[in-house]
């Protein structure tokens, strides 16, 4: 099994959290993740956008997936930080991608951006991971 069908399995099977969200997995490999969120009534808020939340819980798996394919050793991994800045509202289908920007012993730094499927920006984030 290679990594994106790896991350697939874990994103969309192996993962409660995720699979109830239906996250799915478009791309992963060598610190760079590309992970989608269809969009639907269950993740909106008032006004019909997306919550947050929904947008906040794909950056995190996108960011952590990125951070997958650095982690040579296979250890657990955890948020430490992840600071998000939102753009613009979201009302369609969307996707986050992330890149690894440095891979330390302990820790690893990571870019994500949230675009709506017509490829508008709608967050940015930065974020740090902890292997313990």
């Amino acid at each position: 099994m290679d990594l994106k069908e790896a991350m697939k399995k874990y994103v969309e099977e192996l993962d409660p959290f995720l699979s109830m969200l239906q996250v799915k997995t478009l791309e992963a490999g060598n610190g760079y993740a590309k992970l989608y969120m269809k969009f639907r009534t269950e993740i909106t808020r008032l006004g019909g956008i997306v919550n947050g939340g929904a947008i906040a819980t794909l950056i995190d798996a996108t960011g952590g997936a990125a951070v997958m394919t650095v982690n040579d050793e296979g250890k657990n991994q955890v948020t430490v930080t992840l600071n998000i800045e939102y753009i613009r509202p979201i009302s369609k289908d969307f996707y986050a991608e992330a890149w690894v920007k440095k891979r330390g012993k302990n820790l690893t730094f990571v870019y994500i951006e949230v675009k709506d499927v017509d490829g508008n920006l709608c967050a940015a984030a930065n974020g740090v991971w902890m292997y313990i």
